[in-house]
């Protein structure tokens, strides 16, 4: 690693185009967005804030590249959103990308994300960007925050990962998966609101085309609301879902949920589920019907235990053991 900090996007992209293999580029100062394109390294090359806080990028979009890490930076807009028919994001990777990893960043719909809690819908249309979509196989996502986002952090590569990440007010979906093979564990999200037609998920699995095979959700948080009682645009969050299908092999453990929609953690079209000690609850404390763990139309090994919902809908050959009431004096 060189001591020399580079503070400006063309001097970042010829040092890009010059890396040794396994070398660490630390970065600091204004930098727009910016495309990282054609970097294949074995050891791989990291860009990195000089200090934290120290890198803004208004885009980074990386292209046919192998074994690249994003490390500390700071990604938001400085002015609104351009609208579009596509789904927009700080952060992108191609399906030609591989083992691309985005750490401790921070992500941010507009530079005043903190106030989240106070924006006006046509505030949430003008920050309408998510954080991070990853397309190629092998992408990690791990200790990042998105504060007032669109959609939070997406993965569509095989054997990718999300973990420990934080998002903090969203209008989209928090964590989305649709690829084989992929891990969600230990992630944070809150305060989904509702300016569109979209309905929020906290985690959204899904495959575009064939079984999703090989998915793991554990020690995930989605809560559906912690700040601004009043707020107007409280969305009805879902929890955990796989709504479509099909998909195999799914482990789904040690979640904690608290939404008002009766999709608490909703398993449709699975085939070999473990669903184990999963804790979903009324985002206000209200007993009755909702939310609910659903599971339906699944098949295979189906072991349903030791959860905690208002209401479970299990299919008749379901029996589920050791399941519960919320206990609302355990917080989340």
């Amino acid at each position: 690693m060189s001591n020399e900090i580079i503070d400006n996007a063309t001097d970042l992209a010829k040092r890009l185009q010059n890396a040794e293999d396994g070398e660490t580029i630390l970065v600091s100062g204004q930098f727009g967005a910016i495309r990282i394109n054609g970097i294949r390294m074995k050891r791989g090359v990291t860009v990195a804030a000089a200090e934290p806080g120290s890198a803004h990028f208004e885009g980074i979009e990386i292209r046919d590249c192998a074994n690249v890490t994003l490390s500390g930076l700071s990604c938001w807009p400085l002015s609104p959103v351009v609208k579009r028919k596509a789904k927009q994001y700080l952060i992108t990777g191609d399906q030609k990308s591989e083992n691309i990893e985005v750490v401790k960043c921070l992500f941010r719909g507009r530079a005043d994300s903190d106030n989240h809690a106070n924006w006006t819908k046509e505030d949430w249309i003008a920050a309408k960007i998510g954080a991070v979509f990853l397309r190629g196989p092998r992408g990690v996502v791990r200790n990042n925050a998105a504060i007032g986002v669109n959609f939070g952090f997406n993965v569509i590569g095989s054997s990718s990962e999300l973990f420990e990440n934080t998002v903090f007010g969203f209008s989209g979906d928090g964590l989305r998966v649709a690829a084989d093979n992929c891990v969600v564990i230990g992630n944070r999200v809150s305060d989904a609101v509702q300016i569109d037609q979209n309905h929020a998920d906290g985690f959204q699995g899904f495959k575009h085309k064939g079984t999703l095979n090989g998915l793991v959700l554990k020690d995930n948080t989605v809560l559906e609301w912690t700040v601004r009682p009043d707020n107007p645009l409280r969305a009805r969050l879902q929890g955990l879902s796989l709504h479509n299908g099909p998909y195999e092999n799914v482990v789904v453990r040690d979640n904690s949920v608290a939404c008002t929609s009766p999709n608490g953690i909703r398993m449709h079209r699975v085939t070999n589920l473990d669903l184990t000690g999963n804790r979903v609850r009324h985002a206000d404390g209200i007993r009755g019907n909702t939310p609910r763990i659903v599971v339906v139309n699944c098949k295979g090994r189906i072991v349903v235990e030791d959860n905690q919902a208002e209401k479970f809908a299990l299919q008749n050959n379901v029996a589920g053991s050791r399941n519960a009431e919320p206990n609302y004096s355990q917080p989340y």
